[in-house]
């Protein structure tokens, strides 16, 4: 087997990060995160044979860049500081916060394990006074030194909470730089702002919805929150609603998540699966079969390491993993397809589609081994009252037909075979990317400085299979203006940055995926410093209209120190 072979920068970003224990090389954190997933197979009674096979294949993909598990799972597995902790990348905290102390006791465990946490904060009176207590305890705890990982968290506040002004303006003047925040529109209060009607807070007070929205979008205008999600239509696709309703989002919003729940990711580089002639769709099923193989595998180590019992009953009963992506934008680029087009949409929705289809074939053939997830006793569970047929088999896509999705059905409803109750969800795989040297998600390309490696060969080999012995001189110019357009490049609208393509494009290309992934998408619709708060408020507006479950929109600039600009 050849070395897990990186580059110098993203040797730095895993050493800086923690992902490497201590006197650590990547060679080193790649065989103990192998060998700590396929060694719990052995108390699962796989044949050992059967477990070596698969841990080959896992490492071959992993090996070759094209799949990789998430930031926690690399960080906890097999390390003797991690010796009985979960490797989950996030949970929504089970906790009271009208008895603070004993919560400071719990959610200290969790942030000790490296874990994005969501808290709901509509339950309580004083939304804004916890919101600032818990990041004062966020912010004690990283002085502290201990930790491996940035104690990232996300706040949410339904709107008709009586003091939702006060929250959407909570870090308008204050900095809180552990906590994202969010505010819980329902269809109710979205269909007021359309038709500028007023619309009822739980204390009885009438309020103009589209003014308040408005005063989200300034607020949003000014630093980035708060965004908005919508649990409500989380929810409707959450197939076991009636025993574990989602309260609360990760800090990117890429999920719901019930009180004490926990998810696995791992993420799939898609340009690996793509040439300039097509996709391998075969090739992509086989990786995402191994790759939930590979989650399940970490939940089996993780269900009875959390802080808290809830979450490992949680992890019992749902067993629910996110298969995420990157290089969604190089694939187009080596595709030579416009990332705003509706060719580029398909593409998408084909890939996301397989990657879908094929964990849920790999999560049956999981359970037929070892057991399906105790939630699908449960006869109110979804997938027994047509849950993929009206899902999924109702959007078909080229890669998978409605014939399979509904033969998929009725075999889960046959069999009540299922291992995991959602296997897809698509977070911003932000350090992922840079380990794979890709673009994040499905994400545009953002600029055309401080690129990962992958996607600065791309379009080199782009530009020199267009212009030939000219494609120095046009590399160095397009990175001196910032663009490759208007320089009368063959095929130039395929790299485009995020800056030139319309929000709009942007918008619809994360409401073609989302019916055919299982979760939300984690989604920032970066603006120029130039955008006006209408702007903001049109996008909020339209991601609406498009079915999105969540939005984020960040003006370039609202921050002095942010990591890159536009």
């Amino acid at each position: 087997m050849r070395e897990f072979d990186t580059s110098g920068k993203v040797t730095k970003m895993l050493a800086d990060g923690k992902i490497l224990a201590p006197g650590e090389n990547p060679q080193h954190m790649f065989d103990r995160v192998v060998d700590t997933l396929f060694s719990v197979e052995s108390t699962l009674g796989i044949d050992s044979g059967e477990t070596l096979r698969n841990k080959e294949i896992f490492a071959d993909y992993m090996l070759q860049g094209a799949i990789s598990p998430g930031t926690p799972t690399l960080t906890n597995a097999g390390r003797s500081e991690y010796t009985n902790a979960a490797l989950s990348s996030c949970v929504v905290i089970s906790v009271n916060l009208r008895k603070l102390d004993e919560a400071a006791v719990k959610i200290r465990g969790y942030y000790r394990q490296n874990m994005g946490s969501g808290f709901d904060f509509t339950p309580y009176d004083d939304p804004v006074g916890l919101l600032t207590w818990l990041n004062d305890l966020s912010e004690k705890e990283t002085a502290t030194g201990q930790y491996d990982r940035y104690i990232g968290n996300m706040g949410n506040l339904h709107v008709s909470h009586p003091r939702i002004r006060e929250f959407i303006r909570a870090k308008r003047d204050t900095a809180m730089k552990h906590f994202n925040i969010s505010v819980d529109v329902s269809e109710e209060f979205m269909q007021a702002v359309m038709e500028h009607r007023s619309y009822r807070l739980a204390d009885g007070t009438d309020i103009d919805a589209y003014g308040l929205l408005k005063e989200m979008s300034e607020c949003a205008h000014h630093n980035g929150d708060p965004g908005l999600i919508s649990l409500e239509r989380m929810n409707r696709d959450n197939p076991v609603q009636t025993i574990s309703s989602y309260t609360s989002v990760p800090p990117c919003s890429e999920m719901g998540l019930a009180p004490g729940e926990t998810c696995q990711f791992g993420y799939i580089n898609l340009l690996k699966f793509s040439t300039p002639e097509g996709i391998d769709f075969v090739n992509l099923s086989k990786a995402t079969m191994s790759m939930t193989r590979a989650l399940d595998n970490a939940i089996e180590i993780s269900r009875n390491g959390y802080p808290d019992e809830e979450s490992n009953r949680l992890a019992t009963l749902k067993r629910k993993i996110g298969i995420g992506v990157c290089g969604l934008a190089d694939t187009l680029i080596q595709l030579g397809i416009p990332y705003g087009s509706e060719e580029g949409r398909t593409v998408a929705q084909n890939m996301l589609a397989s990657i879908n289809f094929a964990s849920k074939v790999a999560s049956v053939q999981l359970a037929e081994q070892r057991g399906s997830c105790n939630a699908m006793v449960d006869q109110d569970n979804k997938y027994y009252h047509g849950f993929i047929e009206s899902r999924y088999a109702m959007h078909p896509t080229d890669s998978v037909s409605k014939q399979a999705w509904e033969m998929l059905a009725a075999h889960i409803k046959k069999t009540g075979h299922l291992r995991n109750i959602l296997t897809t969800a698509l977070p911003p795989a932000g350090r992922t990317s840079i380990l794979l040297g890709v673009t994040s998600s499905i994400e545009p390309l953002f600029s055309l400085h401080g690129l990962n490696d992958g996607t600065q060969k791309l379009i080199e080999s782009f530009i020199k299979q267009r212009v030939g012995d000219e494609s120095q001189i046009v590399l160095d110019q397009a990175l001196e203006q910032g663009t490759f357009q208007h320089r009368s490049l063959p095929d130039e609208e395929v790299l485009k940055t995020v800056k030139e393509i319309p929000f709009i494009d942007q918008l619809q290309m994360v409401a073609a995926v989302s019916g055919v992934y299982d979760e939300a998408i984690s989604k920032t619709v970066n603006l120029p410093h130039s955008a006006s708060v209408q702007d903001v408020l049109d996008v909020f507006i339209d991601s609406h209209r498009l079915g999105l479950k969540n939005i984020t929109v960040y003006k370039d600039k609202s921050y002095e120190n942010q990591p890159i600009s536009l």
